[in-house]
């Protein structure tokens, strides 16, 4: 009897121990899978919140559930379900709209251009067709209007992780080489697959009129371009008539289909807006006449010196995309060599071009258009506030008027009920140079933002006494999933600062890919296979002597935290 006893707990032991690694197995392989109702209920608190449309609540909740906000004030009750951040000392603002970038965009390069074509998820079509010198005369001259934004967005790229640490959450993304590059995609920055980031699409055309932004090729010159885009436009409008007059008249000739002068017909219809690149004075001018003549819905982005036509553009009433990518000193070898006057005052004036805007009660959106460096978007805009923007002009330029000019206000902008979940907590006031920001939410979904060290010296990054030991050895981590605390251990090996190693579990072994460590701060990505294919982790944390905390995201289903301590001995 008691051999039997025995036998039975060894074998509800067994079956335990199956049914968590079954579980845990399920967890990773389901997790494209999982329904937004599966993301973690949040209830931030204790925290001052910035709604953009309400007063501040100096000490409040935000209650998000289902990747949605449920509740926001100062009296929420708390529901048992939610997993409670105490946000003392944080301020909690929307999560930012970059109304134009190239965020996350890979586009092709001529290195990659004489690739064989192979046909390609996102776009069922051949590489060479999305690239220019290989595709057909229309995509050497850039006039590729079908284009969209989300078939070279690349939700693993880098840039996409870096504009979250800069508190952007919400992007609009569009293919930008050529004269007519294609169309723009609404994006939110989180998942791990494009369909989970797609908000909207498509988000109007771009139209670029600027020498210089064409990416090369035919035509080179200024006049070139102008006549060129002009001629498109005549050619699509004279392509409509052309398929009216057939569709209305049977035995008539049928014209030849274009592709690309089909993708224009909502441009000519008014039924989606049309981004113009202007930046000067004359640029500006230009692309209103251009709109006008083709009656267009446009929407003018760059405006660098918008300033000086204030009053034109309040009296056109268009939206207005403003760049903050200010020029800079020309690189020059020669300590001594003088800038060039022109160029000196551009690059003085830069700063004060939103607040002369904003005084003339032109309502504008700020992009960063193709600024390197993400962070450097909300640091140009708090040299804007500096130059005498209003602190509230410039936060709405950044959340409520991007979201209105892209027609997402009843999601995206401000922290109200029953918007999406779009957040970010820092440390202090948005434009100054000392705030941080901690934590993202996109889509509901939590990212803990892995900020990298200074540089030391002007060279490199270095951690705090010497990274050689800081992150290297065998961890035992907790990860608190939603079926229980899953054990793992992680292995690494830190050289400078890059990390590698595995981490192993029930499930096997996977490799680290990306590892980083900056400071006590971690990063690093795994993969592992599931019956559905690659599943990417990404996960950060920071070191404290031999703890370390953080998060593992897993795209769909969200964020876990996970706990660890340094085991004894040495790998």
């Amino acid at each position: 009897m008691t051999l039997s006893r025995a036998r039975n707990r060894s074998h509800r032991a067994r079956w335990r121990l199956s049914l968590i690694a079954c579980m845990a197995i399920l967890l990773l392989a389901t997790a494209t899978l999982v329904r937004p109702q599966d993301i973690p209920v949040f209830a931030i608190t204790n925290a001052r919140i910035i709604s953009v449309t309400a007063p501040v609540i100096e000490k409040g909740t935000v209650l998000i559930r289902r990747g949605i906000i449920e509740a926001v004030g100062a009296n929420v009750t708390m529901p048992a379900d939610a997993r409670v951040i105490d946000a003392t000392g944080l301020t909690v603002y929307p999560g930012l709209i970059d109304a134009f970038s190239d965020i996350g965009l890979e586009e092709a390069t001529p290195a990659r251009q004489t690739a064989p074509a192979q046909a390609t998820p996102a776009t069922g079509r051949g590489q060479q067709q999305q690239q220019q010198p290989a595709g057909s005369p229309d995509e050497r001259q850039g006039l590729t209007p079908y284009r969209q934004g989300f078939e070279v967005l690349n939700p693993a790229n880098r840039k996409v992780e870096l504009a979250r640490s800069a508190g952007i959450t919400t992007t609009l993304v569009m293919p930008r080489r050529g004269f007519f590059p294609g169309q723009g995609t609404l994006v939110n920055l989180g998942g791990t697959e494009t369909g989970e980031m797609v908000v909207k699409n498509p988000a109007g055309f771009y139209i670029n009129t600027v020498s210089g932004r064409g990416g090369g090729g035919y035509p080179g010159s200024l006049m070139g371009i102008i006549a060129f885009v002009k001629q498109t436009l005549l050619d699509a409008d004279q392509y409509a008539t052309a398929w009216n007059i057939y569709k209305a008249n049977p035995g008539a000739t049928r014209p030849e289909y274009s592709r690309a002068l089909e993708a224009l017909q909502p441009a000519l219809r008014r039924e989606m807006p049309v981004l113009l690149q202007a930046n000067t004075e004359i640029e500006i001018r230009r692309a209103f006449d251009l709109a006008d003549a083709f009656k267009l819905n446009a929407v003018l982005t760059g405006c660098g010196e918008a300033g000086k036509v204030a009053a034109l553009l309040k009296s056109r009433g268009v939206p207005v995309f403003v760049a903050v990518k200010f020029p800079e000193r020309p690189a020059s070898t020669d300590p001594d060599a003088r800038e060039e006057l022109d160029s000196l005052r551009r690059r003085v004036e830069a700063p004060g071009n939103a607040a002369a805007l904003a005084k003339a009660g032109v309502r504008f959106a700020f992009i960063s258009d193709d600024m390197a460096t993400p962070r450097d978007f909300l640091r140009n805009v708090g040299r804007a506030v500096e130059a005498g923007l209003d602190r509230e002009i410039a936060l709405r330029a950044l959340t409520m008027n991007p979201a209105e000019f892209l027609g997402v206000s009843d999601r995206l902008g401000s922290i109200e009920k029953n918007k999406t979940a779009n957040l970010i907590l820092a440390t202090g006031d948005l434009f100054d140079e000392r705030t941080r920001v901690k934590i993202a939410f996109v889509d509901g979904r939590k990212y803990d933002i892995v900020e990298e060290a200074a540089p030391a010296g002007g060279a490199g990054r270095q951690g705090p006494g010497g990274e050689a030991s800081v992150a290297t050895g065998r961890w035992a981590l907790s990860i608190n999933t939603p079926q229980g605390a899953m054990e793992v251990t992680l292995n690494l090996r830190q050289s400078g600062t890059a990390l590698a190693g595995n981490i192993s579990s029930q499930m096997g072994t996977a490799e680290l890919t990306g590892g980083t460590i900056n400071g006590n701060s971690i990063a690093f990505s795994l993969t592992f296979e599931s019956p559905n294919g690659s599943i990417v982790i990404t996960c950060s944390g920071t070191i404290q002597g031999n703890r370390m905390t953080g998060t593992m995201n897993m795209g769909a289903m969200g964020s876990m935290d996970f706990t660890g301590t340094r085991l004894p001995g040495t790998l």
